[in-house]
């Protein structure tokens, strides 16, 4: 399982290709038998600059491409507001 916490040392493609792959191991198959998968997060999109692809951009990298992916986004206004003054240049 993907560990969870703060992952200041990995990006989105990172945390992506780790949790991908522990689920398609533990389901047994190969990454080109994946059909639908669904990239769930709270503003990565926004921080990578990635907004309506983070799931393509992320998958691409592995190699999967040419299939449906579904891109989840909930953020509550706090995550957003951090996000969009991230994007803007304040740390």
């Amino acid at each position: 399982m993907t560990r969870s916490g703060k992952h200041i040392d990995c990006g989105l493609k990172s945390l992506t290709a780790e949790a991908i792959g522990e689920a398609i191991a533990d389901a047994g198959i190969t990454p080109s038998q994946l059909q639908a998968p669904h990239m769930r997060n709270a503003a990565a999109g926004v921080m990578a600059d990635q907004v309506l692809i983070p799931g393509k951009v992320a998958l691409r990298g592995m190699g999967i491409r040419r299939i449906p992916v579904v891109n989840i986004e909930n953020a509550c206004r706090r995550i957003l507001a951090v996000g969009a003054r991230y994007a803007a240049g304040f740390r």
